[in-house]
C-alpha cells in the first residue's frame, strides 16, 4: 500500500528553504492533497491554507484571504505568513464552474489581473473542478462522458478510475504523469479553459522541481 508514511522520512524544511504558499477554493480534497508533499524535501516549505468554515471561498474571497495572509499592510495585523518574493511563491487554486448569479469569470479575470501585478503571484484553475487535475493521475486523454462541464460527472469518474476512490495519502505520488497527461490534453484561450482542462500542472512542475529527485527514487523501489 503506498502510504505516504511508508514511502518517506518526513524532513523538516531547513531555514533558508523555498516557502510556496497555496490557497485553494475547495476546503477538503485540494487542502489534503497539497498536504501530502509536505516535509518530503528539506529544501522546500509548502504551507496549505486551511479554510475556515465562515471564509469566502469564491475565486474574490480566495484573492482578499491570500493578501491579507501575505501582504504586509501596515494598517493591519501582521500577515500569518513570512513571504519573500524573491525565493517565495503564492498559488491560487479554483475552479472554474459557474455560480448562479454568473459572477465567476469577471472574478477569475480579477485573480489572473493580481497575479500579473504581484512577483511570484500564481493563479491556476481546472475546469469544471478539481478532479480534472487528479483524473489525469491515471488517463492520457479528455474522458468521453456526458455532462463533462459538470462537477459531478468527474468526481464519479475519479471514483472509478481509482479503486476506493483517490486517497491523498497515495496517489499525489503520480502526480509527474499527471503533468505529462494534463499537459498534452491543455489549450486556453485568454482565461477560458475547455471542459477538462487544469492548470495545475504549472504548480505540480514548481514543486517538482526539487522534490522530483526523492519522488523517482521512491517510485524505483515500488
Amino acid at each position: 500500500m503506498l502510504l505516504k508514511n511508508r514511502l518517506f522520512e518526513r524532513q523538516a524544511p531547513e531555514r533558508d528553504a523555498k516557502s510556496i504558499f497555496i490557497f485553494c477554493e475547495g476546503r477538503k480534497r485540494e487542502y489534503q492533497y497539497f498536504n501530502y508533499f509536505k516535509e518530503i524535501d528539506s529544501r522546500i516549505n509548502i504551507e496549505v491554507y486551511e479554510l475556515e468554515p465562515s471564509e469566502n471561498n469564491s475565486p474574490k474571497g480566495l484573492l482578499e484571504i491570500a493578501i491579507k495572509n501575505i501582504v504586509d499592510l501596515s494598517d493591519r495585523v501582521m500577515p500569518k505568513y513570512d513571504f519573500h518574493e524573491d525565493i517565495d511563491e503564492v498559488w491560487l487554486v479554483f475552479d472554474t464552474d459557474e455560480d448562479r448569479y454568473s459572477s465567476r469569470e469577471k472574478q477569475i479575470n480579477k485573480i489572473y489581473e493580481e497575479c500579473e501585478k504581484r512577483k511570484n503571484w500564481f493563479a491556476v484553475q481546472s475546469n469544471p473542478c478539481f478532479e480534472v487535475w487528479l483524473y489525469y493521475h491515471k488517463e492520457t486523454a479528455i474522458p468521453n462522458i456526458k455532462d463533462i462541464e459538470k462537477c459531478s460527472s468527474w468526481k464519479k469518474i475519479v471514483n472509478t478510475i481509482f479503486n476506493g476512490g483517490f486517497d491523498s495519502r497515495k496517489h499525489p505520488i503520480l502526480y509527474q504523469d499527471a503533468i505529462n497527461n494534463s499537459k498534452n490534453n491543455f489549450t486556453k484561450q485568454n482565461n477560458c479553459l475547455k471542459a477538462g482542462d487544469t492548470e495545475v500542472f504549472l504548480l505540480a512542475e514548481s514543486i517538482n522541481k526539487i522534490v522530483s529527485k526523492r519522488i523517482s527514487e521512491v517510485i524505483s523501489l515500488i
